[in-house]
Order: structure tokens, then C-alpha cells, then sequence
């Protein structure tokens, strides 16, 4: 049985959540010069967890790594791979823009909704695995301080609620949401202070070993927050 390890690193881009997708050796016995997620096998001599595993695969294939990563779920059948029985423990991944530039030919980011709306087709259930890393994401994201990762160390609350606001894919009321982010103690005031249209935007700083914290209440829309 075929047993692998697949990979969705995700960042943000031009207010867009994006994929890093890896192009399949030309030699490749199936799916030959296809784009899909990095994956790859586990060394069981070397490896001694599947995070390290996956941190391997991706510095690897893609020369990246992620400031986090989580197993989502282990996914298996007899028919997701044309060659056989085959199963893949999924992992997400976060990596902020800084440090996300690519320098391997045979790889690209792209947009997520390239390849939810099927305007690229990616081989394997890898369509599926992406759906399912989206939806831990977003599903986190509304009790947690998991999209920090998708953030720079250092950072002004409005772009941190912009983040959340695109994994969600829905606004969020600023008074609630600052008030949950505070809340968390993952912030550290750096005592800087940028002066903008409105009033002065004070600068935070977050550990990048800072914990998934989560929140006392789920986060929600700005129209039901308007009511908190």
C-alpha cells in the first residue's frame, strides 16, 4: 500500500489566500509534469515525527518553512491513486508573505479559488485535501488565534483583522474583534505608533513559538457582533 504525506502551505498575498503547489517530475509514473500539492514519503530512519516529516518534504520540494503546521486527517482508499490502494496523512501549513518567496523552477503559489472553482485541476483527491485544510483553517479561525501564522511578527490590528476577515470570508465588527485578539495575550505593544489618516496605529509584535490561544467566544460576523 502506497502511504504518503501531503502537504497544504498556505499565505497571504494582495488580500488573496493562496497555495504553494509543487509540479510533478515530467518522469513521474502517474500525473507526469502535473501541478499538486507537495507531498512525499516518510524516512523511518531519519524522520522521527510526521511535523518533521513534513517540514522535510517541504524545504525539500519547495524550499520553505512553514511558522506552523497541524495534521488535519489521514485519508485512504483504492481509489485515489490510478496505482492502487494508497493513503496520505494531510497537514496545514502557515508561512507569512515575508519569507514565503519561491526559488525552486517547479514551483508556484496560486490563488485558492483557481483550484475550488476548478480553473486548475490538480491530480489525485488533492482538490479535496485543499477543501479540507480550508475548512480546519476557517473553522479554527473563529475560536482561535490560528491565522496569526498568516501574519508578520510584527503588525497593526486592522491587518490582522483583514487576515481573519479573508480566511472567513466575511467582515468582522472592529471593537469585537480587537477585543477577542487583546484578549488572547499573544500581543506585545511595542510602544511604536504610526500615524495614518485617523488616529495613530500602535505596531504589535507576536512570538513566532507563541501558542494557538483560543478565544472565550466565537468569532463572528460583524452584524452579529454590532449586537455584542
Amino acid at each position: 500500500m502506497i502511504s504518503t504525506i501531503d502537504a497544504v502551505l498556505l499565505r497571504i498575498l494582495d488580500n488573496q489566500l493562496q497555495v504553494l503547489l509543487w509540479q510533478r517530475p515530467a518522469e513521474s509514473e502517474v500525473f507526469a509534469s502535473h501541478w499538486a500539492l507537495p507531498g512525499g514519503w516518510v524516512y523511518e530512519d531519519t524522520d522521527q515525527t510526521l511535523e518533521e516529516a513534513t517540514c522535510r518534504i517541504l524545504e525539500n520540494k519547495v524550499g520553505l518553512t512553514p511558522d506552523y503546521i497541524e495534521q488535519v486527517v489521514t485519508v485512504g482508499n483504492n481509489h485515489r491513486d490510478p496505482r492502487g490502494w494508497s493513503t496520505t496523512v494531510l497537514h496545514l501549513a502557515l508561512i507569512r508573505t515575508s519569507i514565503s518567496s519561491i526559488t525552486h523552477s517547479d514551483t508556484q503559489w496560486v490563488n485558492v479559488e483557481n483550484v475550488l472553482e476548478r480553473r486548475l485541476l490538480l491530480p489525485f483527491d488533492h482538490a479535496l485535501l485543499l477543501e479540507t485544510a480550508l475548512e480546519r483553517l476557517s473553522t479554527k479561525a473563529r475560536y482561535s488565534t490560528l491565522p496569526l501564522y498568516l501574519a508578520e511578527h510584527e503588525l497593526k490590528l486592522p491587518e490582522l483583522q483583514r487576515i481573519y476577515e479573508i480566511v472567513l470570508g466575511n467582515p468582522l465588527h472592529k471593537r469585537a474583534f480587537r477585543e477577542r485578539i487583546l484578549s488572547a495575550n499573544v500581543l506585545t505593544d511595542t510602544g511604536v505608533r504610526i500615524q495614518g489618516r485617523g488616529s495613530p496605529a500602535t505596531i504589535y509584535r507576536y512570538a513566532p513559538s507563541c501558542p494557538v490561544m483560543l478565544f472565550d467566544r466565537m468569532m463572528q460576523g460583524a452584524q452579529t457582533d454590532l449586537s455584542d
